[in-house]
């Protein structure tokens, strides 16, 4: 039986969440996803804390661009810099295809950038493809690796103040 995948969507439109959650179903019957609407949501989200204390790990983040209020590449800047994050895939869904956007997600980390379709059948086609790399051909670390090379890190960082490199 294949493992249950765990998506956390972050979307400020309800509307949009609700697309997301049908091409999903049409796409595949996997994943489990989890919407907050807010950059402030998902970053208390992904360290579980507040009323997100018990929910678990998320596989993969799935952030918008424009949040109400917010800017998702802050957000995604956040979970990069955060050692405990930084290793989660996040795919920036978006319907902006401005360059400079693109441009600027990847140079913060972003592990893909996806425009939102227009169309339905094209969302769940995008949905499908999203999940199949992901799901079965991307290989993601194991809790265990990413504590490892988190001591690994700290390891490298603790030489180098030794040896002056």
């Amino acid at each position: 039986m294949p493992q249950k995948f765990q998506i956390l969507l972050v979307d400020d439109s309800p509307t949009d969440a609700q697309i997301f959650e049908t091409a999903l179903k049409q796409a595949s019957a996997r994943p489990q996803v989890y919407w907050v609407a807010t950059g402030r949501e998902a970053l208390e989200f992904l360290r579980q804390q507040g009323r997100f204390e018990e929910v678990g790990a998320v596989d993969i983040v799935i952030l918008d661009l424009h949040l109400n209020g917010e800017d998702g590449m802050e957000v995604l800047k956040e979970i990069k810099a955060d050692p405990d994050l930084c290793w989660k895939p996040v795919i920036m869904l978006s319907s902006s295809i401005s360059q400079n956007d693109i441009d600027l997600a990847y140079s913060l980390g972003v592990n893909a950038y996806f425009r939102k379709p227009m169309t339905l059948d094209s969302y769940v086609e995008q949905i499908r493809v999203l999940i199949q790399h992901w799901l079965d051909l991307a290989q993601l670390p194991s809790l265990e690796r990413r504590t490892h090379r988190q001591h690994l890190a700290e390891n490298l960082d603790a030489v180098a103040g030794e040896t002056g490199i």
